[in-house]
Formats: structure tokens, sequence, C-alpha cells
């Protein structure tokens, strides 16, 4: 092969590399998080859902872009028990339990990375604790953009 050939094949090999590397980092997750702070709970076995979605900062998912795991945690100040599932869609969900302050989960996967994604809270017993609590609140959502 000559120099030039060389050369050519060399410059079309780079190209074709960079292009396949974009398309990978393309492919890769993206994600958005929300934190928010619930409603005051206030009676024993009364659930208040709380709403996550994604924000303007995101730059407007499209229809396209699916789930590919989800991060959720809670936090609150009281010695009550509180009982929180993740939701998606309603609060009728599908929904998954969180085991003591957060989960992590791919039961979402494939599902509109737009949401709206819940958490669900629910005063299971006071434990000495009294009305308001306000639980705190974190949800992130990985996805990726559907292209393919």
């Amino acid at each position: 092969m000559s120099a030039r050939g060389r050369f050519l094949f060399g410059a079309g090999g780079l190209a074709a590399g960079l292009m396949l590397a974009a398309a990978g980092a393309q492919a890769a997750d993206r994600a958005w998080t929300r934190d928010q702070v619930s409603h005051g709970l206030q009676a024993q076995g009364r659930a208040v859902a709380v709403s996550y979605a994604p924000g303007p900062r995101d730059g407007g998912l499209s229809r396209a872009a699916r789930i590919t795991g989800v991060y959720a945690s809670r936090d609150y100040d009281s010695a009550a028990r509180i009982v929180t599932r993740l939701c998606w869609g309603s609060a009728q969900g599908p929904c998954v339990p969180l085991r003591g302050r957060s989960v992590q989960t791919h039961a979402f996967d494939g599902r509109a990375a737009a949401g709206p994604l819940l958490l669900v809270h629910e005063v299971e017993d006071w434990g000495g604790g009294h009305p308001p609590v306000f639980v705190r609140g974190t949800v992130t959502v990985w996805f990726d953009l559907g292209l393919y």
C-alpha cells in the first residue's frame, strides 16, 4: 500500500473511530434528579404522595426516552415509623417499597423517563412522634434517549 493509501486508510479509521465514540456517548445513560419535601403527614394510615418529574433544565425529554434505572431516598426527623413506596405514573403504581431509607431499582426500566415518579409516604406508627412529619425525598432517574 502506498504512503497516500496508508494515510487515507488511517484518516478513515480515525473518522470511523470518532463516529463510533460519538454514537457511544449518545447511547450513554443520562439522568435527572429532583429533591422535594412532602406536605406534613397528619394522620396514621393517610398517604401523602409527592410527584417527581424532569424540570426545565433537563431540556424536555422526548417521548422516546426510557428509564434504565431509578434511585430514591427519603429522610425525616421524627420517632414515627413511616413506610414509603416509589411508584411510576400514579400512587397506585406500579410501586416498589423503600427498605430503610432508599431503594435502587430496575423495576421501571423501559417506561417513559418523563414519569412522573412518586414517593408515597404513610405513617404506620407514631412511636412517640407527633404530627406533622415532613419527609425529604430525592429521586434520580437514569434514562436512554430511545434512539436505537
